[in-house]
């Protein structure tokens, strides 16, 4: 398991959606595709790209072997932090680059605006 295994399989908003509600608790693929609004077909695929990734894991339950319970593999988004903790150990400051880039955008917006006021001249 790789941070990047683990955003790249989080990069699909669905699958963002079934990690939120298994941050609740475990819970069947069925109770899953029900709660999102899709199909047993399209929730499987999902949760094998999951799985893959090791954002989460599977049990199959005692009492009935076809059903299976899935859960949040911690481990896997302490991961993705780590890596983004590196990153940021990298800066400076991170308060100051958040300031330089919000204020960059604003003279970007600023030029735009100038240039579309010169342009309706």
């Amino acid at each position: 398991m790789t941070a990047g295994s683990v955003i790249e399989a989080l990069s699909d908003p669905t699958r963002r959606r079934i990690v939120t509600l298994l941050s609740r608790g475990p819970k069947r693929a069925g109770e899953l595709a029900a709660e999102v609004g899709m199909s047993a077909p399209a929730m499987s695929r999902h949760l094998r790209v999951l799985l893959s990734a090791l954002v989460i894991t599977d049990e199959r339950l005692d009492q009935d072997a076809r059903a299976r319970v899935f859960r949040l593999r911690p481990q896997s988004i302490k991961s993705v932090q780590a890596w983004l903790d590196e990153l940021m150990a990298g800066w400076a400051d991170p308060d100051a680059i958040a300031d330089d880039q919000a204020t960059e955008t604003d003279r970007a917006a600023e030029s735009d605006q100038a240039a579309e006021s010169i342009d309706s001249r």
